[in-house]
């Protein structure tokens, strides 16, 4: 611990601007500790990595391969991590302490320590359409072909929590960051398993799981009464989040705070990921394309099950949900289990020269159920970019680290407007100089004349160029006289990441029952189209489909547009029978019809001149 206090002032201070130098690292952490609320059932806690790293051994992929043991359970402590790690730069080490198959006795004592609340799921395949409950068949069957964790994992992590990790102390590894006005506390945590798939029904699961909350504070020298930097925006790891989407401003009504300074952070059962709202989270999982496939089969269900839609967004998806309630334990300051802090940077040995995996090396081609890399590094052994350049990761690059910066920025663009718009003015006065000049006393259908439209073409553009800029400088100017504008916090999001809805307990209990058996009912009907002996059976396939699918629209509340969907297949389905029967007669009376059509608007038109 003492090592890694040490290493507090180096590597977490980038090129500066910042005027809030004068507090200890640590104080700022401490001031700004998110508390994690996790949800009912969850079995890991943010644990000390030394634990970890003492009953694990490394491995490492040779050039035939195989996993070479480079140190045994016992003989490794953070140091000695550190120097294996500097000597193997690129990808292929790994840390883990799954050493053999779980006993069925270490499963049994892995459950028995302590009761657990229990935990009540939701119905995952309920919130999707009968396409997206069948695509999500294939995902679990690709399960016995992709690489995964062994079985009986989770219980042994579990045991090993209990007896060498102290989850009792939960701990964070703090860094500081100051870079161009900023002071960027990142807090990372390391859980030694992620159980999603195996205890929640989740996507995944794989052995270690390093997450992070973010907390961005003004460094420019604005202080609040307490004499802190004044905080503005957090980020909490989240699923399918990138850019602005990842961040939440500091008075935003979806962030809960306590203290005023501690962010709160509902974190998803088995998955640990970080949500600002509590509740259930749908996550879609785009399936490859296979080709062109899904998506047509996508485009065919957004408009004949208009519920998909309004089900899931994209209207096609491998159906998950993350449930982050945050009516379970509850750690941070102020509470039982409090933060042990480890601050750490650019130069901690351990960070900076262990680039392989914490976790079991499953291979598994879509990383899903591979042990994830460090704080600092990717599985392939890049910088994160959210380590390497926190400000730009959470699109804050464009973003002023205060409302007197802002103001500056303001300023600084309205002169450099004023020097554009000058060119721009003078470069368009010039231009109609030479036209005019050029067409003076030629026929306008000469060659000359015409062949200058090109060049006009040019002025019109430079010149509506100037009339935007014109009109972003009144608004400027504007802000500097009477202040700037206040924003919607969620202006910035392209999308606002919100928990379920919660439906109607009987409509609930419904759609729940209903996703259990409508997706078998609907594939067995579909393989009886294909019986090509049966005549018979296949027009009741097609009349059972219609049936399953006007319940299934009857359950979302889409009944009507479902209705309106059939009758419009079974007409057009008629109109082609009858083509197909008597089409030179259809398309006689079609160009008859348009005939009169086009006769009585030429007729309006010759009677209104």
């Amino acid at each position: 611990m003492e090592q890694e206090n040490a290493t507090q002032a180096e590597g977490s201070r980038l090129t500066d601007g910042s005027n809030s130098t004068a507090v200890d690292d640590d104080v700022l952490l401490r001031a700004h500790e998110p508390v994690l609320m996790l949800t009912a059932g969850e079995y890991f806690v943010p644990v000390a990595v030394d634990g970890f790293v003492s009953q694990s051994q490394l491995l490492v992929r040779d050039l035939a391969d195989n996993a070479v043991v480079l140190a045994t359970p016992g003989a490794l402590d953070l140091d000695g991590l550190a120097r294996l790690g500097a000597g193997h730069e690129g990808p292929g080490l790994s840390l883990s302490g799954i050493i053999a198959p779980s006993t069925l006795s270490g499963k049994f004592r892995a459950w028995l320590p302590k009761p657990r609340p229990s935990f009540r799921a939701g119905s995952r395949l309920a919130q999707v359409g009968l396409f997206g409950r069948s695509i999500d068949i294939l995902s679990r069957l690709s399960l016995l072909v992709r690489g995964t964790v062994p079985g009986g994992s989770a219980a042994d992590s579990l045991l090993a929590q209990q007896e060498h990790f102290d989850p009792e102390h939960p701990t964070y590894y703090g860094r500081v960051v100051r870079d161009n006005g900023w002071v960027i506390c990142q807090y990372w945590f390391f859980y030694s398993f992620n159980n999603w798939r195996s205890a929640f029904s989740g996507v995944n699961e794989h052995e270690g799981d390093w997450e992070q909350v973010t907390v961005y504070l003004d460094g420019t020298g604005a202080q609040s009464v307490d004499g802190l930097p004044e905080p503005r925006w957090v980020v909490f790891s989240a699923h399918d989040e990138t850019g602005d989407d990842l961040r939440r401003r500091w008075d935003d009504p979806d962030l809960h705070e306590e203290g005023e300074r501690h962010p709160v952070v509902f974190v998803g059962a088995g998955s640990h990921s970080g949500a600002y709202l509590p509740g259930d989270y749908l996550i879609t999982v785009e399936p490859p394309s296979w080709g062109g496939v899904l998506p047509f089969i996508r485009r065919v269900a957004s408009v004949l099950t208009p519920w998909a839609r309004a089900a899931q967004g994209s209207g096609f998806g491998i159906p998950y949900i993350d449930y982050a309630r945050g009516d379970g334990d509850t750690i941070g300051p102020g509470h039982e289990r409090e933060w042990t802090q480890v601050v750490i940077g650019e130069q901690t040995p351990w960070v900076h020269d262990y680039r392989g995996l914490w976790g079991h090396d499953s291979r598994d081609a879509f990383g899903g159920e591979r042990g994830p890399a460090g704080p600092r590094y990717e599985r392939d052994t890049t910088v994160r970019a959210s380590w390497g350049d926190p400000v730009g990761w959470a699109g804050l690059a464009k973003v002023a680290p205060s409302p007197a910066v802002e103001l500056e920025r303001v300023e600084t663009r309205v002169e450099q407007i004023d020097v554009e718009l000058g060119m721009l003015n003078d470069e368009i006065e010039q231009a109609r100089h030479d036209l005019t000049t050029r067409a003076a006393g030629l026929d306008p259908a000469t060659p000359v004349v015409r062949a200058m439209a090109a060049r006009e073409r040019e002025l019109v553009a430079t010149r509506m160029r100037a009339v935007r800029l014109g009109d972003e400088k009144a608004q400027l100017v504007w802000e500097v006289r009477d202040g700037i504008r206040p924003t919607s916090p969620h202006s910035h999001l392209m999308h606002r990441r919100l928990p379920i809805a919660t439906a109607a307990r009987g409509r609930a209990r419904f759609l729940a029952v209903w996703a259990v058996v409508s997706t078998p009912l609907v594939l067995w009907l579909l393989g009886s189209l294909f019986r090509v002996d049966s005549a018979g059976l296949q027009v009741t396939a097609v009349g059972a489909l219609v049936i399953v699918l006007s319940v299934e629209a009857f359950g979302r509340g889409y009944l009507l547009a479902y209705v309106v969907r059939v009758l419009f297949v079974v007409a057009l389905g008629s109109l082609l029978v009858l083509l197909l029967g008597a089409w030179q007669t259809v398309l006689w009376a079609a160009l008859s019809t348009l005939a009169v059509l086009v006769l009585l608007v030429n007729v309006r038109d010759a009677v209104r001149r």
